[in-house]
């Protein structure tokens, strides 16, 4: 079992959905995704306006049901507002509703969702959430480390497990999104099953594809 200490430690409920609230130190940070109207100008691509609204693209193209490239001037899009605040407060004043009696701190979520957003930023929400469920399948699995942040930093044959670690694309800010997909996971949301590693290459017997990746 892996130990925190209590005042850094925090329990991740599943009945957040659209609202993430996370108690780090006694700090509460709540961010709130919600949308917004983006009008698109001369020289937008969807790719361009999710990168700059900082979402995904398959996120964007949900909030639009819009799964082709064409857009024009002037044409209204919904995009992803995420608000935030951070507010000191008792820790022991707050109470949350946890799945499991499992404690990740606050960089843990983090950090998997910076990893969600290198490894699947253009995939789907259910991609993103099982990319974060191998992390977690790796947690809780005796081959490898017991804890978030040693999985994503493992090292093999002096190469790092995920590209991203290895190439620095880690480093990246995760959007709303990707918190939330991480969040997901962390709290057992799991489409992936015991799948211990993915890629985008070919699909194998045994494996579960969820749009271009596949998981084993």
């Amino acid at each position: 079992m892996i130990k925190f200490k209590s005042h850094k430690s925090i329990f991740l409920a599943s009945a957040l959905t659209i609202g993430i609230s996370i108690i780090s130190s006694q700090n509460i940070f709540a961010a709130t995704l919600t949308t917004k109207n983006y009008t698109v100008k001369s020289g937008d691509t969807l790719s361009k306006i999710a990168q700059k609204c900082g979402e995904s693209l398959a996120t964007l193209r949900r909030a639009n049901n819009k799964w082709n490239d064409s857009i024009f001037p002037g044409q209204v899009l919904k995009v992803s507002v995420t608000t935030s605040a951070t507010v000191k407060t008792s820790v022991s004043s707050v109470k949350f509703v946890a799945p499991t009696s499992k404690k990740y701190t606050a960089s843990d979520l983090n950090l998997l969702a910076r990893l969600i957003t290198a490894e699947a930023g253009g995939e789907s929400y259910k991609a993103q959430v099982a990319v974060g469920a191998v992390v977690i399948n790796r947690v809780k699995s005796s081959r490898f480390p017991n804890s978030i942040s040693a999985v994503i930093n493992q090292k093999y044959n002096g190469s790092y497990q995920f590209t991203c670690v290895q190439n620095g694309n880690i480093k990246r800010s995760a959007p709303a999104s990707d918190i939330k997909a991480a969040l997901a996971a962390i709290n057992g949301t799991n489409p992936i099953k015991n799948a211990l590693f993915f890629n985008n290459g070919v699909r194998k017997s045994g494996s579960i594809k969820i749009g271009n990746m596949i998981f084993m």
